[in-house]
């Protein structure tokens, strides 16, 4: 299989809303995904990721910019003559086929020879587990088995670019982790480019090389799924992919390697993550496990909800009247702190983040 790059230059997609006023729905993305990689395109409902996705399918017109495969532009070239092919949220598989007419539909429309579909689909049928269902009818399977479907007559096909429209969100939870896991190793077995969309933020953490976080029409951070989750550029970022906390404060010192920053709770010191100055308006991004809960010192909270989970303690604390989430991981011998309890915070340094306020 010979996956190919996809690059986006400077790709805008403008329309007219009911109004006649120009809207962009995409503005000005740049975008490089090697060869081989796993990309995910992650946001909100909205966001611009789907009309992204399309863009690079060539379902939707580009109202400005470059798309590339590989060398190749591919601005002008229509959707089924793409070396890319797309496996959709609904599966779309032919209900009066089975499933190898399924699988082996893209390669007749090829007009490919018969031994050569035969050979070509019983050998996908191997690597995805489907052997045994090659005669059954779609709705003799089950949801998972459907999608498997689906994704074996995307593959089948050789693309260069393989291309995922939310294809999970149909599943029920269970199952849905057993598919990603299994569209992530299939990627990795077989070396594919694959941009995948979703909303689901463990959906992208936990299957991505790289993870582009789109909001209103444009990209606001590429990286990996650690880079995106531990050093976040914007609050937006930090918002949207887990839990984050966020502390309003002021920069009063700067060294080389560390940031001193006076909030209205307290002093504290963080890894320098920036270019820093004295007086700049900053938030301290704060995941709920970078804070331990003691039972004495300094920096004094009062619990006002407390969860137990099994593996894990959430609680809620008033600091100085914000509101912070805090996650006590495995908990089991641990004291469970209870709504009411006046406990004390200890925040791990290396795990507290800094953004400029925009």
């Amino acid at each position: 299989m010979s996956s190919k790059s996809v690059t986006l230059n400077n790709v805008t997609k403008t329309f007219l809303d009911d109004q006649s006023r120009l809207v962009h729905a995409v503005s000005d993305v740049d975008l490089q995904i090697n060869k081989g990689e796993f990309a995910t395109l992650l946001g909100p409902s909205g966001c611009g990721k789907t009309t992204t996705l399309r863009m690079i399918a060539g379902f939707e017109d580009i109202s400005g910019g470059d798309i590339y495969f590989g060398e190749e532009n591919v601005n002008k070239i229509p959707p089924n003559n793409r070396d890319c092919t797309m496996v959709f949220q609904s599966y779309a598989l032919f209900p009066h086929m089975t499933v190898f007419e399924n699988v082996a539909y893209g390669l007749k429309i090829k007009k490919m020879p018969k031994e050569e579909i035969e050979k070509k689909v019983d050998e996908i049928f191997g690597i995805m587990n489907l052997t045994e269902h090659k005669n059954r009818m779609p709705n003799q399977l089950s949801g998972g088995q459907q999608q498997r479907v689906a994704l074996a007559r995307a593959l089948v096909m050789e693309p260069g670019v393989l291309l995922f429209d939310e294809p999970l969100s149909n599943l029920d939870a269970k199952l849905r982790l057993l598919m990603r896991d299994e569209i992530r190793r299939l990627q990795k077995r077989v070396g594919i480019t694959a941009v995948y969309v979703t909303h689901d933020q463990s959906e992208a953490m936990s299957m991505s090389d790289k993870v582009i976080v789109m909001n209103k029409g444009k990209i606001e951070q590429i990286g990996t799924p650690q880079e995106i989750y531990q050093r976040p550029r914007t609050r937006f970022v930090a918002d949207f992919i887990g839990t984050a906390n966020f502390l309003e404060g002021v920069v009063t010192s700067v060294s080389d390697e560390e940031v001193v920053i006076q909030t209205e709770q307290t002093t504290l010191t963080v890894v320098k993550s920036d270019n820093f100055k004295v007086g700049d308006a900053v938030y301290i991004v704060v995941r709920p496990e970078a804070i331990t809960l003691k039972e004495q010192g300094e920096l004094e909270a009062k619990v006002t909800k407390s969860v137990f989970m099994g593996q894990i303690q959430e609680c809620e604390v008033d600091f100085g009247g914000e509101l912070l989430q805090v996650t006590i991981h495995n908990p089991m011998g641990e004291r469970t702190y209870l709504e009411g309890d006046t406990v004390y915070l200890e925040f791990t340094k290396n795990s507290l983040h800094v953004i400029k306020k925009i």
